[in-house]
């Protein structure tokens, strides 16, 4: 167990300063000063609250590490009645958003994740304690669903909990004998998969239909195998509902599968950390090899990520002929398709599709290159699609049983997905309904237009653990965004700057230090605790409808593209969002619109 010190209020009370003080610094042996200032001005306040209440039967931990958490410790937890109160102590009297924030993201951890507190369901509350405030306030304050109380406030809960004489639901024993697995991220998820670690048991997960989809996907190989056929298998999803993680699995528990991703830094990223070149491996590399070679690879199984934005035909002659490859006039498709059914009895093709996030030139033709690819092979296509779009089909199985209908990214807040479609679909009526209820879902969305603000706020979250924030922003006018975009490589960058972003805190590059901002291209697949979203004047209202500059050259549908690149920008804080809009002409409208019709808060 890593928790400072716990016990019966009793215990505490008999406890003296000296003998906590040795339990905490055991326990975090490279406390600083201050810290161990701010243990003791939380033990003699703490103290001096249950003197009024000597008899509450209830239990006290302190600095309780959430595992897996990045080293965060909520200050003081209370197991009293059929309730947990998490305490954050202030010897301060002016609190920020950051300490709202850092307060409810304990809430919402220990009442999703921890095993314990699920299984005798209790009531998992947030207390902003000011331990020098003077008077008797205590209050609820709605935009962070937290209290927030002098000490005399405290000493009121207590003393109403002491009147019900109830016997905790759960006692520290229980407690420090549960289990905490927080939903994981993309990295997270790909190192479980490598350890041959179990996938973490999370409200999220089963409340989503993941291990359905999973389950589906390994009937269709079993069946593929012992029938000798050719399967397609399209699972979709909106961002952040698993499709990577799921793709991962399958590839892990499969040896004659192979997963390939077009997404260079996904898998830049994903190479580091895992300090594995096989497991994932670049789409480019691979249809490259086969193209050269006209000879297929082994796997009968290829998981394709992202297979929406598969290359068509021109996109692929472009990168044959800066390789001196002569042109093939196949698509990403094609060749996957010929892969697959070249000289072998079975296979299955897995395209992890994510709706509505095609970014690049190229990519705009979706799925129909998929069925295109399908003339004059035998195979069995599955998915939510419809026949009439799989028409070189031998047989479509529509079905949606293949759709992974909740993002675990954005952790409860089970609606945030929506919310961000119905603002990019510019149907503000929507968006505004499940705005309401995203604080109640612990995902805090904020709005401001200055960015030092943003800034502050953010660097203040996370302060000694190993969670993430950073900038992301739409690329196009990379020169005039406030936050400079990550430069490209060099041929001598080892490991790659986006490797270095995400994984390399002592990088100048490294998130954490927001000295430089991610654009789509660099942070689709990837994900950040906490972002903040430089929005532009490249995609703002006007009249209530999306307008757009900016674009990129050589697409068919540049705002359709724009929109994808925010759709995918504004879903990229597991934990929660700030928005920054700039005080620019085009995007007064923009501003109210977050403001005055959605009423996101402001900072």
């Amino acid at each position: 167990m890593d928790v400072g010190w716990s016990g019966s209020i009793q215990e505490f009370m008999k406890m003296e300063q000296i003998q906590f003080l040795n339990a905490l610094q055991h326990s975090i042996p490279d406390a600083s000063d201050s810290q161990v200032r701010a243990w003791i001005d939380t033990y003699q306040k703490i103290k001096i609250a249950f003197q009024t209440t000597p008899k509450l039967n209830a239990y006290i931990l302190f600095e309780y590490q959430l595992l897996r958490g990045g080293g965060r410790r909520p200050d003081v937890l209370l197991l009293v009645n059929n309730q947990l109160l998490v305490i954050e102590c202030k010897s301060y009297n002016e609190v920020s958003n950051s300490e709202y924030i850092q307060t409810s993201l304990y809430v919402r951890d220990l009442e999703h994740y921890h095993s314990e507190v699920q299984e005798k369901d209790l009531d998992v509350h947030g207390l902003l304690l000011l331990t020098n405030a003077p008077g008797s306030e205590l209050k609820f304050v709605n935009q962070f669903k937290i209290f927030i109380s002098s000490l005399t406030g405290f000493e009121r809960i207590i003393k109403k909990a002491e009147t019900r004489n109830e016997r905790p639901s759960l006692n520290v024993q229980e407690f420090l004998s549960g289990t905490y697995q927080p939903s994981p991220s993309v990295i997270e998820a790909a190192q479980t998969i490598i350890k041959r670690e179990p996938l973490p048991r999370v409200r999220a997960l089963d409340s989503s239909n993941f291990e359905y989809v999973y389950d589906t996907g390994e009937a269709i190989i079993q069946q593929a195998k012992s029938n000798d056929e050719h399967h397609l298998v399209l699972i979709t999803g909106e961002p952040g509902a698993g499709k990577t993680y799921l793709g991962l699995l399958i590839a892990h528990d499969h040896p004659e599968a192979i997963y390939l991703s077009g997404n260079g830094p996904l898998v830049d990223v994903l190479q580091h950390a895992l300090q594995n070149r096989t497991f994932v491996q670049r789409l480019y590399n691979y249809k490259m090899d086969y193209l050269r070679r006209q000879s297929a690879p082994s796997e009968h199984i290829i998981i394709f990520d992202e297979a929406q934005r598969a290359w068509d035909k021109n996109k692929v002659n472009q990168s044959l002929k800066k390789s001196n490859i002569p042109a093939s006039n196949l698509s990403e498709p094609d060749i996957v398709m010929n892969i697959a059914t070249e000289d072998k009895e079975w296979s299955v093709t897995i395209g992890l599709v994510g709706e509505g996030q095609e970014i690049y030139s190229g990519e705009e033709e979706g799925l129909p290159l998929w069925n295109e690819a399908l003339i004059n092979k035998q195979v069995t296509v599955h998915g939510k699609q419809g026949a009439t779009l799989f028409t070189h089909a031998t047989r479509v199985n529509t079905s949606e049983a293949l759709h992974l209908d909740t993002s675990l990214r954005s952790h409860a807040a089970l609606e945030y997905g929506r919310f961000v479609t119905s603002v990019i679909d510019a149907d503000f009526k929507t968006a505004a309904e499940i705005a309401r209820d995203l604080d109640t879902s612990r995902f805090h969305l904020r709005i401001t237009r200055d960015l030092e603000t943003a800034k502050s706020i953010a660097r203040r979250l996370y302060t000694d653990d190993t969670k993430t924030i950073g900038v992301v922003c739409a690329g196009g006018a990379d020169h005039q965004k406030e936050i400079d975009v990550l430069p490209f490589n060099e041929r001598s960058d080892r490991p790659s700057k986006i490797a270095q972003y995400f994984n390399v805190p002592t990088s100048s590059f490294y998130c954490k230090t927001l000295n430089y901002s991610i654009t789509e291209f660099q942070s689709q697949g990837l994900e950040l605790d906490f972002a903040i979203l430089q929005w532009d004047n490249d995609f703002y209202l006007e009249e209530g409808q999306w307008k757009g500059k900016y674009f990129q050259r050589n697409v068919e549908n540049p705002l359709q593209i724009k929109r994808n690149a925010y759709r995918v920008n504004l879903t990229r804080g597991r934990d929660g969002l700030i928005i920054y809009v700039p005080k620019k002409p085009e995007l007064t409208e923009t501003w109210q619109m977050f403001k005055n019709v959605l009423n996101i808060p402001e900072l």
